[in-house]
């Protein structure tokens, strides 16, 4: 199977230029970030569903976080799961060596996640003998199984059994990390609830900031239980009357500079159970969760990879999805007899970007790619060739727009394709400076570096 990322890494910059030397390799500077994370659990799925770390394009990815590790009864860093990550799957070695192909590629490994909860992080975070055993044993870990650096997804300080001081403590954990990490160069960085409630009683962001190289917003999970509402809105109203602006304003007025947040983007579908009737917009009563899906298997959750599934078109279903987007929300929803669902597509992907390049942010982050479309059930052609949607370069670099050429995998006489490509084009970039974008058909990528030199391919489109 051709390893495609869709949805999500679809979205991919285009970096300015300029080099940072990393061990022996010229790394090129990157003014944004695109952080995926991968969900360790994935390659359990059954079927179409089952995602392999070699389907990971390494070049779409600035930072790939491994999902998770946790904390042992001693409280130390250890895996969740020997047989996938480190006996027989060997998920940690292979998420490692990607980087062969990619040397600039940071790979990270996340401890916590929601399964793990608070409490048994609010014990070893609340003593200082503790924090100091939890980071020597960590920076140990990291080097031992050749990861650049540790993601925080501690779900939350203060709450589901800890304790209000585990807002301060949490500020000394990091610096405990810090100060272990600084000498081995690794990175350090957290997950943080978009919730204005929880970032209130949890974070000291001001100091935190000063600590983490760069901090990844949730921003989703807006929906509500007991209402069908959007789950990620860009603007506009939500269940909690917070939106992914509403978060962005509030953490702007913490005194951290904006370039270390990333804007999550899940591709994650929120679903409920409904009773149909005429009415059928966001803000109708739940009476559930929805049905799980076949591949995840969560009530009230699919992957975008499900979803892209369920909306092929089918001649012989009674009743077809509506599909509904909501252009001043940056989100969809579609629904059918009693199932409501709402998601981000790949045009509302492409606002948010714009919208963490517009709000001068670090970049994006995607939770998770392993629920993207990367078996290009959503968008594949007749020909079953997939378009790489195209990219941003950064505001500042708009005189460089025609020197940029966009290459897609793919038939390059389908017109089909092509006009899915202008669509995408339009969609992230504005009808004005779409039309400086140039598609050309090319043979090689040294037909590439002779039409354009200098310019960077979103994708590569080879012409047989």
């Amino acid at each position: 199977m051709q390893p495609l990322q869709l949805l999500g890494i679809g979205a991919i910059l285009l970096w300015s230029a300029g080099a940072l030397v990393s061990g022996e390799t010229e790394c090129p500077k990157r003014p944004y970030r695109v952080v995926c994370y991968l969900a360790s659990w994935s390659n359990y799925r059954e079927g179409s569903g089952s995602f392999n770390i070699s389907y990971i394009v390494p070049d779409h990815c600035t930072h790939l976080v491994y999902t998770f590790a946790g904390l042992n009864i001693g409280g130390g860093i250890d895996s969740l799961d020997y047989f996938n990550d480190i006996n027989v799957n060997k998920g940690y070695s292979k998420v490692v060596a990607l980087k062969e192909e990619n040397p600039c590629l940071k790979v990270l490994l996340a401890i916590g996640g929601w399964n793990e909860g608070s409490e048994k992080y609010s014990l070893m975070a609340e003593r200082e003998s503790t924090r100091e055993a939890f980071a020597d044993q960590t920076m140990r870990y990291l080097v031992h199984y050749g990861f650049d650096g540790l993601d925080i997804d501690w779900e939350y300080p203060t709450m589901r059994g800890g304790i209000p001081e585990d807002r301060e403590n949490f500020i000394l954990l990091v610096q405990a990390l810090r100060n272990k990490f600084a000498p081995r160069k690794k990175l350090l960085t957290a997950a943080i609830s978009a919730s204005k409630k929880i970032i209130q009683s949890a974070y000291d962001l001001p100091k935190l900031c000063e600590e983490l190289d760069f901090i990844n917003l949730m921003t989703y999970d807006y929906a509500s239980e007991a209402k069908a509402t959007l789950d990620a809105p860009l603007y506009g109203d939500s269940s909690t009357g917070e939106t992914i602006d509403t978060t962005i304003a509030y953490v702007s007025k913490s005194g951290c500079p904006m370039n270390k947040f990333s804007l999550g983007i899940t591709t994650h579908a929120k679903t409920y159970t409904i009773v149909p009737n005429r009415f059928m917009a966001p803000g109708i009563k739940a009476v559930g969760p929805g049905a799980p899906g076949r591949y995840t298997r969560s009530a009230g959750s699919l992957g975008y990879n499900e979803v892209c599934e369920m909306l092929k078109p089918n001649s012989t279903a009674p009743i077809q999805w509506v599909v509904k987007s909501m252009a001043q929300n940056a989100v969809k929803y579609v629904y059918r007899d009693d199932q409501w669902i709402t998601f981000d597509g790949m045009e509302t992907v492409g606002t948010k970007v714009k919208y963490a390049m517009d709000k001068k942010l670090g970049g994006i982050m995607f939770w998770t790619i392993d629920t993207d479309d990367f078996q290009a059930a959503g968008h594949r052609s007749t020909a079953g060739t997939t378009p790489v949607p195209t990219a941003y370069t950064t505001p500042n670099q708009e005189r460089v727009y025609e020197q940029q050429v966009l290459v897609v995998k793919g038939n390059p006489t389908e017109e089909k394709l092509n006009e899915e490509i202008r669509k995408a084009i339009r969609a992230l970039l504005g009808p004005e400076q779409s039309e400086q974008v140039q598609i050309h058909e090319l043979k090689s990528e040294e037909e590439l570096r002779r039409i354009a030199p200098g310019a960077r391919p979103v994708g590569v489109r080879l012409v047989p």
